[in-house]
């Protein structure tokens, strides 16, 4: 008699629905269920969802749409999750940029992406490279995008749209 692990965790996903959708059926779901936990913070999947969509209407007033690239530069935190939410909810694609790379990479990224929106934390600032992308603090406060609509944004988004654009090391 043989025995096996059944993975149960394999799911089937309509392939016309983006990772923001997918989320956003979550929270519909179990909006009061926590979503993530930093440190000893944690949001719910309401909580979340009502950052992500603030900053997501905020870039869309700059012109982030579908195939619009954004910078994200951040630590490991809950500004990383915000940010990325708040990027995919726009519209945009995400270009993760590590704070730990040397100015020149940093500097060769942003330029190489034609970078227009940059979203950081208020201590990196000093770190990045000159550029010419609009910087939006995650950690501000008041946040600039704070005022801004909790209803879910429309971003015209299709299957095929860019999500996020990774620059690797060349070695692989």
């Amino acid at each position: 008699m043989s025995s096996f692990l059944l993975d149960t965790t394999q799911r089937i996903y309509a392939q016309n629905q983006s990772i923001h959708q997918l989320f956003e059926a979550q929270v519909e779901r179990s909006p009061d269920a926590v979503a993530v936990v930093y440190e000893a913070t944690e949001l719910t999947y309401k909580e979340l969802n009502t950052k992500a969509n603030q900053l997501a209407y905020y870039l869309q007033s700059l012109g982030v749409k579908p195939e619009v690239l954004v910078g994200i530069c951040v630590e490991r935190s809950l500004d990383m999750v915000i940010g990325l939410l708040g990027i995919l909810k726009a519209g945009g694609a995400y270009v993760p940029l590590d704070p730990v790379y040397p100015s020149e990479r940093l500097g060769y990224m942003i330029a190489d992406a034609h970078l227009s929106i940059l979203l950081t934390q208020k201590y990196l600032i000093s770190s990045l490279p000159p550029h010419q992308a609009q910087i939006i603090c995650l950690d501000a406060d008041p946040q600039p995008f704070a005022e801004c609509s909790l209803a879910n944004p429309v971003s015209n988004l299709q299957s095929n749209n860019l999500a996020y654009v990774i620059y690797t090391s060349g070695s692989t």
